[in-house]
């Protein structure tokens, strides 16, 4: 069974597919790979992205504490996933185009979801695809909501400043452990090579 893939509101559909389909039709994209790209693009994966703070990490809270910030898209050309494309939350609450990335994250989201739809016990269903975002520690990791009961795995995005391996399943309390016992460590702490 595939990853459960929600439905963005209405505003986040608008605001990506008007801006993603006026840079493609005029092919004003920045990124090398979508202006290069010789056939039609396809937004395809939706999954909604969430922040996590490193205050909220440093005092013990888990997912429960994540805020929706946006929407987020893989970019593709046939099955080939060029680029990811996002919404975030404008000043009065509406979704508004963001950003189109390319590079490592998106490589890596693309491979990190096969390996998820591969794991067996992602296989039996009930995940629902959303992103999970720590920037106070450069960390992107795909959230996979347990639906029914089910317990939140995470999958770390390479590259990453984890020892969780990058782009399998773990549960989230594994990942969020770390990343909480790194929101706690005094700045500087994990470098004391001095360059």
């Amino acid at each position: 069974m595939a990853l459960i893939a929600p439905k963005p509101p209405q505003q986040a559909l608008d605001a990506m597919h008007s801006t993603f389909l006026d840079l493609s039709r005029n092919r004003a994209f920045r990124i090398p790979a979508l202006r290069n790209a010789a056939g039609p693009l396809q937004l395809a994966e939706p999954h909604q992205v969430f922040t996590l703070g490193l205050t909220d990490l440093a005092a013990g809270k888990g997912l429960d504490a994540a805020r929706p910030t946006g929407w987020r898209y893989l970019v593709q050309e046939g099955d080939n996933v060029l680029a990811s494309a996002e919404t975030v939350a404008g000043p009065r609450g509406e979704q508004v185009f963001s950003t189109l990335n390319e590079g490592r994250f998106v490589d890596s989201s693309a491979k990190a979801m096969r390996a998820a739809r591969d794991s067996p016990e992602v296989g039996q269903g009930g995940f629902e695809l959303r992103l999970l975002n720590v920037p106070g520690l450069y960390v992107l990791a795909l959230w996979l909501h347990g639906a029914q009961g089910k317990g939140d795995l995470l999958v770390p995005l390479a590259p990453s400043p984890v020892e969780t391996p990058a782009g399998k399943p773990v549960a989230a309390a594994v990942l969020l452990k770390e990343l909480a016992d790194k929101a706690r460590a005094p700045i500087g702490a994990a470098d004391r090579s001095g360059g």
